[in-house]
């Protein structure tokens, strides 16, 4: 029998369940494969399958699409259903038919940071530029004898047919998606707020409807080939038992309030940069959710600033934010360990369970490791962190910070550059100038000369992504979105 006792601490004390395997851009992967078959199962029978983000129901159903065969051309895996199989999606009579489609599907890969080999195809993801491209999760699985033979599944006789039996063939399952993308769907479509929603929703369907392209058509062509597909909507229960914990943290509105801006710019930004932004904003919420949850416990009040380097060369400044991130990660093992510890509180003369939850108390080892590293792993992902190893510090880089102001400045608004950097202390907490820092703590572990550096790279960050317009009266005016 498995255990349990891990997801079921981690659970407890962040409502789903983070764990190193899901991190990243995987979190939006999997909101975007929801949302995109969320939309497929409506188009395909509205009057039983609900629209995109409607919250009547406590199971989401959606229409899962594994494109496992865009992705096995893209990783040069084995096509096990032979050239007679594979002749039906792709003409065969050229060589360069399918190193065309390798080339041009293996340039379509999400980069994963740190990753030091090449994945199996079932460890790709396409980036999810248009809707067509929106996958989900796939793997590997050997195909039974009793397989063949199934009375009840047409579809599993169908693929028995294609391989020999006992060979490992493509099946579409949760693998490296790991529940942060339900959360993401779920506070999304739990938004009490109508009127964002309903920007939400649009800008949403927007993102994952067919786009109509060269691109979207080639790929609906290949995925009608996959070997694994959904013949009904699948049901899945997971998202009713996720906790979003909005009263103890501000992210879940934070994100829903970020994504609104991103997706609503349908007239004034490419598709394409919007699907990055969402990619960067939502696992970068639900770190700081994460982290927030961990504080709450620890402290009961989860506040957190987080000082953001933005210069060439070390300084104090760097030093304290390395200390900063030692330190939240510190908290989330620490917050792992009263969680562990009030479960057994709880479980008073059962000493099964006690025993269970008895290692997770412990500071360190395997136990605790993975969702701390889901922490670390994300925010450097999505390149809040400087890398993904090493001496790392709190940063932001372009497609992030490109996120960051798209999410934080409303559509076809600026504001001035003080007054943004004044709000990015409101909302999120953090710290980039000497201006808003007294009133924090940390304006008495740094200099504010240094400081005033720190924002004026930040600055010249802003303006070399097009994102700030300097005027002659000295005036700097961030927008959301450049002009």
């Amino acid at each position: 029998m498995t255990d349990r006792s891990k997801a079921e601490v981690v659970f407890r004390l962040f409502g789903v369940n983070l764990e190193q395997q899901g991190r990243g851009f995987y979190v939006s992967l999997e909101m975007l494969a929801i949302a995109r078959g969320v939309y497929l199962a409506h188009q395909e029978d509205p009057e039983k399958f609900a629209e995109l983000l409607d919250n009547g129901a406590d199971t989401v159903a959606y229409k899962r699409t594994s494109h496992d065969l865009a992705r096995r051309i893209a990783t040069h895996s084995d096509i096990i259903e032979g050239n007679e199989e594979l002749g039906k999606a792709v003409e065969l009579d050229s060589p360069e038919t399918m190193e065309t489609l390798h080339a041009l599907f293996s340039s379509l890969l999400v980069e994963i940071p740190g990753r030091r080999s090449q994945p199996s195809w079932f460890g790709a993801h396409i980036y999810p530029f248009v809707g067509e491209l929106i996958h989900y999760d796939a793997v590997d699985r050997r195909i039974k004898k009793s397989d063949a033979s199934s009375p009840k599944n047409s579809k599993k006789r169908n693929q028995a047919e294609k391989v020999d039996v006992g060979i490992n063939a493509p099946r579409i399952e949760r693998y490296l998606f790991r529940d942060g993308g339900g959360w993401a769907y779920k506070v999304l479509r739990s938004d009490p707020d109508p009127g964002r929603k309903t920007a939400t929703r649009q800008g949403l369907s927007d993102l994952v409807q067919d786009s109509g392209t060269p691109l979207g058509n080639l790929a609906k062509a290949l995925s009608a080939h996959d070997f694994d597909y959904d013949e009904v909507p699948y049901k899945d229960g997971s998202e009713s038992e996720i906790k979003l914990y909005e009263d103890r943290s501000p992210w879940p509105d934070l994100l829903r309030d970020g994504a609104r801006n991103i997706v609503a710019r349908t007239l004034t930004v490419p598709r394409a940069k919007r699907t990055e932004s969402l990619m960067h904003w939502i696992p970068y919420c639900l770190a700081r959710h994460q982290l927030h949850l961990a504080r709450w416990k620890l402290d009961g009040t989860g506040r957190e600033s987080i000082l953001l380097d933005f210069g060439n060369e070390a300084t104090p400044l760097r030093t304290e934010s390395q200390k900063n991130l030692a330190a939240f990660r510190n908290d989330i093992v620490n917050a792992i360990n009263a969680q562990a510890q009030e479960m057994i509180d709880e479980a008073e003369g059962d000493e099964d369970r006690k025993g269970r939850y008895e290692r997770f108390t412990k500071e360190t080892g395997k136990a605790v490791a993975s969702p701390r590293t889901f922490f670390s792993e994300t925010l450097a992902a999505v390149g809040a962190l400087n890398a993904t190893s090493g001496r790392r510090h709190f940063t932001m880089k372009p497609p992030m910070l490109e996120a960051l102001v798209s999410a934080t400045v409303a559509q076809s608004s600026e504001m001035e550059f003080d007054q943004f950097c004044e709000l990015l202390y409101e909302k999120y907490r953090l710290v980039v100038e000497n201006k808003v820092v007294t009133q924090d703590p940390l304006a008495y572990e740094v200099d504010s000369s240094i400081l005033e550096h720190n924002g004026k790279a930040f600055r010249e960050k802003l303006a070399a992504i097009g994102l700030l317009t300097q005027y002659s009266d000295a005036t700097s005016m961030v927008r959301g979105e450049p002009r």
